[in-house]
């Protein structure tokens, strides 16, 4: 965590420094029961959290309760799992906490917590991981966006009966589709699948078991925007369990939100857990 930044929020009016960032860390646990692990960041999550998350893991040892403060976009299809399992070697039980956005990838997480905790602005989202591009490295591609792309052609093709159609709009748009990039949206859709079956059936969902094919493909396959946001309310709808942050709870997870977001805008951190 972030225990050796200072920095200035003019913007509200307040300074928060190591010493009140801790404060609000020793509350928030304080008021979980629980120790509290933070995930802050703007850039794609993926494997490199692992091994950063597995040193703080073993300088806290093994605890009853561990939340995680989350905010990320989503990464990588894999990683979600990973952090899951490896945040319960080491406790009985496992809470996310979102404060603003755990979208994606990100909300995979959620998938393999007890409990989802979440204000009146916190955002999950359709788990639609991103892969990256295999010539343009630092691209990450929405799996769905390239299966939209290829129904739409689909589409185009069977709907139109003119060939010339097909052979100078629609075959040089297949032509860039490169085959390495629909092999790994393919196994990225089928893995996100899998593990969000799996992370629902063992955690979230282990005490019903019927909901866990509903909200599986609801959460892969029933939204079309990757950036569709929902909210605790609907989010308890589709069963989740969801625990509304209320009052003081609120108040100091919203805190430690704005804290870190201006963090990030003062200086360039990367990832932190």
């Amino acid at each position: 965590m972030w225990n050796n930044m200072v920095y200035n929020s003019s913007a509200w009016g307040y300074s928060m420094d190591k010493d009140e960032r801790l404060h609000y860390l020793d509350s928030l646990e304080r008021l979980r029961g629980s120790k509290v692990l933070v995930y802050f960041a703007y850039t794609p999550l993926d494997d490199s959290i692992l091994v950063p998350l597995y040193e703080q893991l073993k300088a806290i040892g093994h605890t009853e309760k561990i939340d995680l403060l989350l905010h990320s976009y989503g990464g990588a299809v894999d990683t979600p799992y990973k952090v899951v399992m490896l945040i319960r070697e080491f406790c009985n039980e496992f809470g996310v906490i979102v404060p603003f956005v755990a979208k994606s990838a990100a909300s995979m997480l959620v998938l393999g917590a007890d409990e989802v905790v979440m204000g009146p602005i916190s955002e999950l989202g359709p788990i639609d991981p991103l892969i990256k591009h295999p010539i343009y490295k630092e691209l990450w591609v929405p799996v769905q966006a390239i299966r939209y792309c290829i129904d739409y052609l689909q589409r185009s093709i069977e709907s139109n009966p003119n060939p010339e159609l097909v052979t100078g709009i629609i075959t040089p748009m297949i032509n860039k589709l490169d085959p390495w990039l629909i092999g790994d949206y393919e196994k990225a859709l089928k893995a996100s699948h899998q593990y969000a079956e799996a992370l629902l059936s063992r955690y979230m969902l282990k005490d019903n078991p019927e909901l866990v094919p509903i909200v599986t493909r609801a959460l892969t396959e029933g939204y079309f925007s990757h950036g569709y946001p929902i909210g605790r309310q609907e989010a308890k709808e589709l069963g989740l369990r969801v625990t509304e942050a209320e009052d003081e709870l609120w108040d100091v997870i919203w805190s430690l939100y704005r804290g870190y977001e201006e963090l990030f805008s003062t200086c360039d951190s990367g990832d932190r857990v």
